[in-house]
């Protein structure tokens, strides 16, 4: 199985820049580079809050090739519970890939004992923003690293938000 995870991270990211590509407005550049993170590694109450402390964290971490990444992984593949890919910033000459896992011994001990000779799952995922208006609508995918464009947005999106509550409530009123 450990043979199997260069393959697998390669597929996983052709799928994740296919994803990037068919729902972000970004011009992906071909020069991948990858950051190891351990999901367990981040704590926040809200999703916004473990955002912040992710980018605070990955904004310190090295810059990996893919073969250095691949040799990470090998080395605690077989205590790996779930493997996801996310693009974490998309520069003009760099795509940056955040490789983030999730280790067994993180995992409830009941649990632990019925997955414990399973191999890792796989996942590639694109986190959309809050204030998208629909499905189709293509986005920033470096939104979450802020900038003005993103406070631009969260600002009218909770603005409309909050409007549109307002007007819900008195339309309940009459």
């Amino acid at each position: 199985m450990v043979n199997s995870i260069e393959k697998e991270v390669q597929d996983l990211t052709n799928q994740l820049l296919e994803l990037v590509n068919l729902y972000c407005w970004n011009d992906i550049s071909n020069n991948l580079m990858f950051i190891l993170s351990d999901i367990s590694e981040v704590k926040g109450e809200n999703f916004f809050i473990q955002r912040a402390n992710r980018n605070k964290l990955n904004k310190k971490k090295t810059l990996k090739s893919f073969n250095e990444v691949l040799i990470n992984l090998k080395e605690i593949y077989n205590s790996i519970y779930d493997i996801n890919l996310y693009v974490y910033k998309v520069e003009k000459h760099q795509t940056i890939i955040d490789i983030r896992y999730f280790l067994k011994t993180n995992l409830d001990s009941d649990f632990f004992e019925t997955i414990s000779n399973n191999p890792p799952m796989l996942h590639c995922k694109i986190t959309k923003p809050p204030y998208l208006k629909n499905e189709t609508e293509k986005f920033d995918i470096n939104w979450e690293l802020g900038g003005m464009r993103y406070k631009w947005n969260m600002f009218y999106w909770k603005t409309k938000y909050k409007w549109d509550k307002v007007n819900l409530s008195f339309t309940n009123l009459k």
